[in-house]
């Protein structure tokens, strides 16, 4: 009985190992939000370009290797990180006549 047992434990063990492949074609990546960004640009009257970016993003990437269309990408992006390297502006998206992030940021 007890070989019995046994030689069924290990033939279940086996059974896994032969699975982890198929398991492993699914890995997950967090993006760092210390090295991460939402970046762009905004044509101004059709003579420049106006650029920027959002800090705050953070978010996790789900790969699957064997199908990449059942992968899936979750992204959140504090909209009162925006950043166009103008203060004024950056108030104005903030308010509520853009983004209403409801914060006094500088």
């Amino acid at each position: 009985m007890k070989q019995t047992f046994n030689r069924a434990v290990l033939l279940a063990g086996l059974a896994l190992i032969g699975a982890m492949p198929s398991l492993a074609a699914t890995s997950t990546w967090k993006l760092d939000p210390r090295h991460s960004a939402a970046q762009f640009s905004v044509r101004h009257m059709g003579i420049s370009t106006v650029r920027g970016a959002f800090s705050n993003v953070n978010g996790t990437v789900q790969l699957d290797e064997q199908d990449i269309t059942k992968s899936t990408v979750d992204v959140t992006i504090d909209v009162a990180s925006v950043d166009t390297r103008e203060p004024g502006r950056d108030k104005d998206l903030r308010s509520d006549h853009f983004f209403d992030v409801g914060t006094s940021l500088p």
